[in-house]
């Protein structure tokens, strides 16, 4: 059996064991996209930053998890014409203990800041520009792990010459 069989069984067994009417636990993090700078000169860089609040006790697994079976933190980015995903950076993770597992797992809590370095085109014309993405991240309390998500996300900056 797998781990990911296991974690399947894990979740079966907690649905069908919960009473009838519960709920299943869900938490709301605070999410934040900024550009820096808002105005950007054609062929130049800018910083598409996503910030990710969690409440307290609530962990996402980091962008790289020890274990192939968790859900990584992850930020995709679509840009538009003219525009290039330079790379993409993430917060360093965090060991966290959790008992019953060999090694510890990689995460991030509190306030995770992920951030794209995007290249504008010499060639882009003035005016305004939206680049999208997706960020993908699975909360995680010392008791549950909440449903995966995936939230798009959106950020728009001027273009100046």
């Amino acid at each position: 059996m797998t781990t990911r069989d296991i974690a399947a069984l894990i979740l079966t067994v907690a649905a069908v064991a919960a009473p009838a009417g519960a709920q299943v636990a869900t938490f709301r993090p605070e999410l934040q996209v900024q550009v820096v700078p808002a105005d950007a000169r054609a062929g130049s860089t800018v910083r598409a930053i996503v910030r990710l609040r969690l409440p307290q006790n609530v962990h996402v697994q980091s962008d790289k998890p020890r274990d192939p079976a968790l859900i990584p933190t992850s930020l995709a980015v679509t840009p538009p014409a003219g525009v290039t995903v330079e790379r993409i950076t993430y917060p360093k993770a965090w060991d966290l203990k959790q008992p019953g597992r060999d090694q510890p797992l990689a995460v991030f809590s509190a306030d995770v800041v992920i951030e794209a370095s995007l290249l504008v085109a010499p060639e882009v014309p003035a005016g305004s520009l939206t680049v999208q993405g997706t960020l993908r991240y699975q909360g995680c309390n010392d008791q549950v792990c909440f449903p995966p998500v995936r939230v798009p996300v959106e950020w728009s900056f001027s273009v100046v010459k």
